[in-house]
């Protein structure tokens, strides 16, 4: 009997459990339908009066469509604004070049190779030009954003503190070059440079021909390149790599008169190391060779001496005598050695027989024991006999020093008006020595004033800086004319009978005559 109430009162407990919520939930839903609506407030009822219906939602804002621009339509963009931001740089500078003497010299980059191209390629993007037409405008505007930040450079260092040896190095190239740019003007010769600008930065000596595809030559010159005068013959080098490469059809013709070739690949063994390929080596090293005569015959012993003082080594004389290679090909630079040799055999060209024995001893003195050239040959280093390179080389300096240059229309090196060191040179160069090495101010061209002060300088070198110092107080630098002049003081030294017959002979008629007379007197023999 108790089971069975328990498990009555089991099911009542259970339905209750199941059936109280659902009941509560219907008493509460009924509940909610018999409350009256809430009254709205007199306020509202003003306001609002009948029942409004919502308002439908605001149509979007309309958006201006953008149109999707072609990859031509902005290239073309940033072209045209490189342009204008290189063409208001560029006349910023002109303004200030315009108005600055020590700036005059690069007026003449800045208006005609700098804007007058900007100028071209202006139009040209003025129009609706093809894609490979921007192309090859924007490639001239990086060359031409180059060109400017060089002539940047070199106005900064014109244009604050002492920058006078700009101007002289500027001058000392011109020097060097005017001889070479008059026959090209008479002659109607094409050149593609013709302005060497120096520049100082962290780079060894260079120059860079056909800059940008215009007349600037940037002039690199190292820091410090103004303290040693051995260093300042080197200018003529330079100044004959840029005549070499701006010359239209120079280095071609050269190789093809010569028969040597450009480049010269490393050998795969000694038994490729023959004459003929000896010989060809001269025709990897001949830029470097024609700049090394051209310096030679421009500034005569004075060049030699600075390329012996560079290049000596008397702790390691090997050295100079190592033939270098890049990569697999052969270096473009003969041994210092070599060159030295080669540079004496044109002073016997220019009559300076007793200056060429002596530099050759000095350099041999600092050398000993040196009498072959070292060629790296599968890993080591082969010795060639110094006479075979040295018989070579006589015939390569025969062929530029004495033969008539049909890339000069005929011209000899030596016979190019006003441009080789002969015994007139040779003496005006004498005579301005003594008053340099006194410490003087003296009067001359300043190629051979340049080359007075080295000799001095060989000849004493404890004067070295004072005979620097007097040479560079008397070059009037390019854009100094005017200051030069207005605070000279020093009086002019009387001419003497020697200085009379030095100034006869720059007539052209006399300088013939002394070239014959010279050759008469002086003929060359290799000693």
């Amino acid at each position: 009997m108790l089971e069975l109430l328990k498990e009555y009162f089991g099911e009542i407990a259970l339905l209750i459990y199941i059936l109280y919520p659902l009941l509560k939930r219907a008493w509460n839903r009924l509940n909610k339908k018999g409350d009256p609506a809430p009254k709205p407030k007199k306020a509202a009822r003003k306001t609002r009066g009948a029942k409004q219906a919502r308002p439908a939602p605001r149509p979007p804002q309309p958006v201006a469509a953008v149109a999707k621009r072609s990859p031509e339509a902005a290239f073309l963009e940033a072209a045209r604004s490189e342009l204008l931001g290189l063409k208001q740089e560029a006349n910023q500078l002109l303004a200030r070049a315009e108005h600055d003497p020590r700036l005059q010299r690069l007026v003449p980059a800045l208006q005609e190779d700098l804007l007058g191209r900007v100028a071209v390629i202006e139009r040209s993007l003025s129009g609706a030009p093809t894609m490979s037409t921007i192309v090859d405008d924007r490639t001239v505007l990086r060359g031409l954003a180059a060109l400017l930040r060089h002539l940047q450079a070199m106005a900064r260092q014109r244009g604050y503190g002492d920058s006078s040896f700009h101007a002289d190095a500027d001058k000392m190239a011109d020097a060097c070059y005017a001889p070479l740019l008059e026959l090209a003007r008479v002659q109607g010769l094409r050149l593609s440079t013709s302005q060497p600008i120096t520049v100082t930065g962290d780079w060894d000596l260079s120059i860079v021909p056909r800059f940008a595809s215009t007349r600037v030559a940037p002039l690199r010159l190292p820091v410090g390149f103004e303290n040693s005068l051995w260093r300042w013959p080197a200018i003529a080098h330079e100044v004959a790599h840029d005549f070499y490469y701006s010359l239209e059809g120079l280095e071609t013709s050269l190789h093809q008169r010569t028969g040597l070739p450009r480049e010269v690949q490393m050998p795969a063994s000694s038994a490729d190391v023959d004459g003929a390929w000896l010989r060809g080596l001269f025709g990897a090293w001949l830029s470097e060779i024609f700049a090394d005569v051209i310096g030679t015959v421009s500034l005569g012993p004075a060049y030699v001496e600075s390329m012996r003082r560079t290049f000596r080594n008397p702790g390691s004389p090997q050295q100079t005598a190592a033939i270098m290679q890049d990569g697999d090909l052969m270096d473009e630079h003969p041994p210092p050695r070599l060159r030295l040799f080669m540079a004496t055999r044109v002073l016997h060209h220019l009559g300076r027989h007793e200056e060429a024995n002596d530099l050759w001893e000095r350099w041999e003195s600092d050398h000993p024991g040196v009498s072959l050239y070292y060629l790296p040959l599968g890993g080591q280093w082969v010795g060639l006999a110094d006479e075979t390179l040295h018989s070579i080389a006589d015939s390569a300096i025969d062929v530029l020093a004495q033969r008539a240059w049909p890339e000069l229309e005929g011209f000899r090196l030596l016979n190019i008006p006003g441009f080789a060191y002969l015994h007139g040179e040779h003496a005006e160069v004498q005579r301005l020595m003594h008053g340099l090495a006194r410490g003087e101010t003296v009067n001359g061209d300043v190629r051979w004033i340049m080359a007075a002060a080295v000799l001095a300088a060989m000849a004493q070198p404890s004067l070295h800086d004072s005979i620097l110092e007097a040479a560079r107080r008397s070059i009037v630098g390019v854009g100094e004319e005017r200051r030069a002049v207005s605070t000279a003081t020093r009086p002019l030294p009387s001419r003497t009978i020697a200085e009379d017959l030095v100034a006869s002979l720059r007539q052209p008629g006399e300088i013939q005559e002394a070239i014959i007379l010279g050759a008469a007197l002086t003929p060359y023999k290799r000693p």
